[in-house]
Protein backbone atom coordinates (compact mmCIF):
# COMPACT_ATOMS: atom_id res chain seq x y z
CA UNK A 1 0.00 0.00 0.00
CA UNK A 2 1.33 3.39 -1.02
CA UNK A 3 1.91 5.98 1.64
CA UNK A 4 -0.78 8.78 1.69
CA UNK A 5 1.94 11.43 1.49
CA UNK A 6 3.27 9.87 -1.71
CA UNK A 7 -0.26 9.84 -3.21
CA UNK A 8 -0.76 13.50 -2.31
CA UNK A 9 2.60 14.46 -3.82
CA UNK A 10 1.79 12.58 -7.01
CA UNK A 11 -1.61 14.27 -7.22
CA UNK A 12 -0.08 17.72 -6.79
CA UNK A 13 2.53 16.94 -9.46
CA UNK A 14 -0.15 15.89 -11.95
CA UNK A 15 -2.20 19.03 -11.16
CA UNK A 16 0.81 21.30 -11.67
CA UNK A 17 1.63 19.47 -14.91
CA UNK A 18 -1.95 19.92 -16.20
CA UNK A 19 -1.89 23.62 -15.33
CA UNK A 20 1.42 24.02 -17.12
CA UNK A 21 0.02 22.31 -20.21
CA UNK A 22 -3.16 24.43 -20.12
CA UNK A 23 -1.18 27.64 -19.73
CA UNK A 24 0.53 26.84 -23.03
CA UNK A 25 -2.91 26.81 -24.67
CA UNK A 26 -3.73 30.37 -23.56
CA UNK A 27 -6.09 31.48 -20.83
CA UNK A 28 -8.15 34.67 -20.51
CA UNK A 29 -11.32 35.96 -18.97
CA UNK A 30 -14.46 36.29 -21.14
CA UNK A 31 -14.30 39.14 -23.64
CA UNK A 32 -17.32 41.08 -24.86
CA UNK A 33 -15.91 42.02 -28.26
CA UNK A 34 -17.09 44.99 -30.33
CA UNK A 35 -20.70 45.85 -31.09
CA UNK A 36 -21.99 48.29 -33.74
CA UNK A 37 -25.58 49.46 -33.99
CA UNK A 38 -27.59 50.01 -37.17
CA UNK A 39 -30.40 52.41 -36.34
CA UNK A 40 -33.34 51.95 -38.72
CA UNK A 41 -36.06 54.49 -39.49
CA UNK A 42 -38.07 55.90 -36.59
CA UNK A 43 -41.84 55.46 -36.72
CA UNK A 44 -43.89 58.16 -34.98
CA UNK A 45 -47.50 57.24 -34.07
CA UNK A 46 -49.13 59.52 -36.65
CA UNK A 47 -52.92 59.02 -36.64
CA UNK A 48 -55.01 58.81 -39.82
CA UNK A 49 -51.99 57.85 -41.91
CA UNK A 50 -52.15 54.04 -42.12
CA UNK A 51 -49.79 51.99 -44.27
CA UNK A 52 -48.26 48.56 -44.76
CA UNK A 53 -44.73 48.31 -46.12
CA UNK A 54 -41.45 46.45 -46.34
CA UNK A 55 -38.32 48.15 -45.03
CA UNK A 56 -35.00 47.15 -46.59
CA UNK A 57 -31.74 47.97 -44.85
CA UNK A 58 -28.30 47.61 -46.44
CA UNK A 59 -24.98 48.21 -44.67
CA UNK A 60 -21.64 48.30 -46.50
CA UNK A 61 -18.31 48.69 -44.70
CA UNK A 62 -14.90 49.12 -46.35
CA UNK A 63 -12.25 46.97 -44.66
CA UNK A 64 -8.58 47.84 -44.12
CA UNK A 65 -7.46 45.89 -47.20
CA UNK A 66 -9.93 47.78 -49.41
CA UNK A 67 -12.46 44.95 -49.65
CA UNK A 68 -16.08 45.44 -48.62
CA UNK A 69 -18.51 43.69 -46.30
CA UNK A 70 -22.22 44.12 -47.05
CA UNK A 71 -25.16 42.85 -45.00
CA UNK A 72 -28.87 43.49 -45.34
CA UNK A 73 -32.32 42.55 -44.14
CA UNK A 74 -35.93 43.08 -45.08
CA UNK A 75 -38.79 43.38 -42.60
CA UNK A 76 -42.50 44.15 -42.36
CA UNK A 77 -43.65 47.50 -40.91
CA UNK A 78 -47.32 48.40 -40.37
CA UNK A 79 -49.24 51.35 -38.89
CA UNK A 80 -53.00 51.66 -38.52
CA UNK A 81 -55.35 54.67 -38.43
CA UNK A 82 -55.10 54.93 -34.63
CA UNK A 83 -51.31 55.26 -34.87
CA UNK A 84 -50.55 51.76 -33.57
CA UNK A 85 -47.36 50.29 -35.03
CA UNK A 86 -46.38 46.69 -35.75
CA UNK A 87 -42.88 45.90 -36.92
CA UNK A 88 -40.55 42.96 -37.32
CA UNK A 89 -36.91 42.93 -36.26
CA UNK A 90 -34.73 40.60 -38.32
CA UNK A 91 -31.08 39.64 -38.32
CA UNK A 92 -28.69 41.26 -40.81
CA UNK A 93 -27.35 38.64 -43.24
CA UNK A 94 -24.84 38.70 -46.15
CA UNK A 95 -26.26 40.59 -49.12
CA UNK A 96 -25.90 37.69 -51.56
CA UNK A 97 -27.56 35.19 -49.22
CA UNK A 98 -30.64 33.44 -50.60
CA UNK A 99 -32.00 32.76 -47.12
CA UNK A 100 -34.66 34.77 -45.32
CA UNK A 101 -33.23 36.83 -42.43
CA UNK A 102 -34.07 35.22 -39.09
CA UNK A 103 -36.99 36.85 -37.27
CA UNK A 104 -35.66 37.95 -33.88
CA UNK A 105 -38.74 39.66 -32.46
CA UNK A 106 -41.90 41.57 -33.27
CA UNK A 107 -42.97 44.85 -31.67
CA UNK A 108 -46.45 46.29 -31.14
CA UNK A 109 -46.67 49.94 -30.09
CA UNK A 110 -49.93 51.42 -28.82
CA UNK A 111 -49.69 55.20 -28.22
CA UNK A 112 -53.25 55.38 -26.94
CA UNK A 113 -52.68 52.83 -24.16
CA UNK A 114 -49.08 54.06 -23.73
CA UNK A 115 -47.69 50.56 -23.97
CA UNK A 116 -45.36 48.53 -26.17
CA UNK A 117 -44.82 44.78 -26.52
CA UNK A 118 -41.46 43.24 -27.45
CA UNK A 119 -42.15 39.63 -28.44
CA UNK A 120 -38.94 37.57 -28.76
CA UNK A 121 -39.09 34.45 -30.89
CA UNK A 122 -36.29 32.58 -29.09
CA UNK A 123 -37.94 32.77 -25.65
CA UNK A 124 -41.61 33.07 -26.67
CA UNK A 125 -41.93 35.93 -24.19
CA UNK A 126 -43.61 39.29 -24.84
CA UNK A 127 -42.22 42.01 -22.59
CA UNK A 128 -44.75 44.77 -21.92
CA UNK A 129 -43.17 48.17 -21.34
CA UNK A 130 -44.16 51.82 -21.21
CA UNK A 131 -44.37 53.31 -24.70
CA UNK A 132 -42.23 56.32 -25.53
CA UNK A 133 -42.51 57.29 -29.18
CA UNK A 134 -40.18 59.37 -31.32
CA UNK A 135 -40.90 63.02 -31.96
CA UNK A 136 -42.88 63.94 -35.05
CA UNK A 137 -41.08 65.80 -37.83
CA UNK A 138 -40.35 69.49 -37.43
CA UNK A 139 -38.98 72.07 -39.85
CA UNK A 140 -35.18 72.22 -39.94
CA UNK A 141 -33.56 75.40 -41.33
CA UNK A 142 -31.33 75.09 -44.38
CA UNK A 143 -27.91 76.69 -44.39
CA UNK A 144 -24.80 76.36 -42.23
CA UNK A 145 -24.63 76.03 -38.45
CA UNK A 146 -21.45 76.00 -36.38
CA UNK A 147 -20.65 74.64 -32.93
CA UNK A 148 -17.64 73.54 -30.89
CA UNK A 149 -17.36 70.29 -32.86
CA UNK A 150 -17.56 71.63 -36.40
CA UNK A 151 -20.27 72.56 -38.88
CA UNK A 152 -23.60 71.27 -40.15
CA UNK A 153 -24.72 72.18 -43.65
CA UNK A 154 -28.34 71.42 -44.53
CA UNK A 155 -29.46 71.55 -48.20
CA UNK A 156 -32.96 71.41 -49.67
CA UNK A 157 -33.13 68.77 -52.44
CA UNK A 158 -36.67 69.58 -53.52
CA UNK A 159 -39.44 67.06 -54.08
CA UNK A 160 -39.40 63.55 -55.51
CA UNK A 161 -41.43 60.35 -55.49
CA UNK A 162 -40.26 57.22 -53.68
CA UNK A 163 -42.32 54.09 -54.35
CA UNK A 164 -45.21 56.30 -55.50
CA UNK A 165 -45.15 58.51 -52.39
CA UNK A 166 -44.34 62.22 -52.62
CA UNK A 167 -41.31 63.15 -50.55
CA UNK A 168 -39.18 66.15 -49.59
CA UNK A 169 -35.41 65.71 -49.81
CA UNK A 170 -32.70 67.02 -47.49
CA UNK A 171 -28.93 66.53 -47.49
CA UNK A 172 -27.08 67.07 -44.23
CA UNK A 173 -23.28 67.26 -44.16
CA UNK A 174 -21.81 67.13 -40.69
CA UNK A 175 -18.11 68.09 -40.58
CA UNK A 176 -16.20 67.31 -37.40
CA UNK A 177 -13.04 69.28 -36.71
CA UNK A 178 -9.82 67.38 -36.02
CA UNK A 179 -9.79 66.33 -32.37
CA UNK A 180 -13.54 66.83 -31.89
CA UNK A 181 -14.17 63.17 -31.01
CA UNK A 182 -10.62 61.83 -30.93
CA UNK A 183 -10.16 62.03 -34.72
CA UNK A 184 -6.79 63.30 -35.96
CA UNK A 185 -8.25 64.47 -39.30
CA UNK A 186 -11.42 66.28 -40.31
CA UNK A 187 -14.41 63.89 -40.66
CA UNK A 188 -17.41 64.44 -42.93
CA UNK A 189 -20.67 62.55 -42.37
CA UNK A 190 -23.35 62.87 -45.05
CA UNK A 191 -27.04 61.99 -44.81
CA UNK A 192 -29.56 62.15 -47.64
CA UNK A 193 -33.13 61.88 -46.40
CA UNK A 194 -36.43 61.73 -48.31
CA UNK A 195 -39.37 62.43 -46.03
CA UNK A 196 -43.05 61.82 -46.71
CA UNK A 197 -45.26 64.54 -45.16
CA UNK A 198 -48.36 62.38 -45.69
CA UNK A 199 -46.97 59.34 -43.84
CA UNK A 200 -44.80 61.30 -41.41
CA UNK A 201 -41.79 59.01 -41.94
CA UNK A 202 -38.51 59.00 -43.85
CA UNK A 203 -39.09 56.61 -46.75
CA UNK A 204 -35.48 56.73 -47.97
CA UNK A 205 -32.29 57.36 -46.00
CA UNK A 206 -28.65 57.13 -47.06
CA UNK A 207 -25.90 57.64 -44.47
CA UNK A 208 -22.23 57.83 -45.45
CA UNK A 209 -20.00 57.80 -42.39
CA UNK A 210 -16.28 56.92 -42.57
CA UNK A 211 -16.53 55.39 -39.08
CA UNK A 212 -19.34 52.97 -39.96
CA UNK A 213 -19.55 52.76 -43.75
CA UNK A 214 -22.64 53.33 -45.89
CA UNK A 215 -26.15 52.58 -44.64
CA UNK A 216 -29.17 52.67 -46.95
CA UNK A 217 -32.75 52.29 -45.72
CA UNK A 218 -35.68 52.18 -48.14
CA UNK A 219 -39.40 51.78 -47.50
CA UNK A 220 -41.02 49.87 -50.37
CA UNK A 221 -44.26 48.11 -51.30
CA UNK A 222 -46.17 50.91 -49.57
CA UNK A 223 -49.91 50.28 -49.28
CA UNK A 224 -51.73 53.23 -47.71
CA UNK A 225 -54.89 51.30 -46.87
CA UNK A 226 -55.96 50.23 -43.38
CA UNK A 227 -53.95 47.14 -42.34
CA UNK A 228 -55.46 43.96 -40.94
CA UNK A 229 -56.10 44.11 -37.17
CA UNK A 230 -54.36 40.72 -36.83
CA UNK A 231 -51.01 42.50 -36.81
CA UNK A 232 -51.85 43.99 -33.42
CA UNK A 233 -52.69 40.71 -31.70
CA UNK A 234 -50.03 38.99 -29.60
CA UNK A 235 -48.63 35.73 -30.98
CA UNK A 236 -50.32 32.62 -29.60
CA UNK A 237 -48.43 30.63 -27.00
CA UNK A 238 -46.29 33.52 -25.76
CA UNK A 239 -46.04 34.57 -22.12
CA UNK A 240 -46.44 38.26 -21.23
CA UNK A 241 -44.05 39.76 -18.68
CA UNK A 242 -45.23 43.16 -17.45
CA UNK A 243 -42.35 45.61 -16.98
CA UNK A 244 -44.35 48.83 -17.01
CA UNK A 245 -43.23 51.29 -14.36
CA UNK A 246 -46.74 52.02 -13.13
CA UNK A 247 -47.53 48.39 -12.26
CA UNK A 248 -44.94 48.09 -9.52
CA UNK A 249 -44.74 44.29 -9.40
CA UNK A 250 -43.70 42.31 -12.47
CA UNK A 251 -46.40 39.82 -13.28
CA UNK A 252 -46.66 37.03 -15.82
CA UNK A 253 -49.79 36.00 -17.70
CA UNK A 254 -50.43 33.90 -20.75
CA UNK A 255 -50.77 35.72 -24.07
CA UNK A 256 -54.43 36.37 -24.74
CA UNK A 257 -55.10 37.04 -21.05
CA UNK A 258 -53.38 40.40 -20.91
CA UNK A 259 -55.25 43.60 -20.22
Amino acid sequence: MKHPALLLAASLFVSVLCLAQKSDEGVHAPDGGTVEMFMSILLPPVPNAPFTSMVTAEWTKVLEDGSTLTVQNRRLVVRDTAGRIFQERRRLIPKDSQQEPDLLRTEISDPIKHQKYFCRVATKICTLEDYVGPDVASAQPVGTQEDDYGTLIREDLGKNYVDGVETIGTRETRTLNAGAIGNDHVLSIVKEIWYSPKLGINVSVKRVDPRHGTQIITVTEINQGEPSPRYFSLPAGYTVVDHRSKTGDRSQVAAGEHR
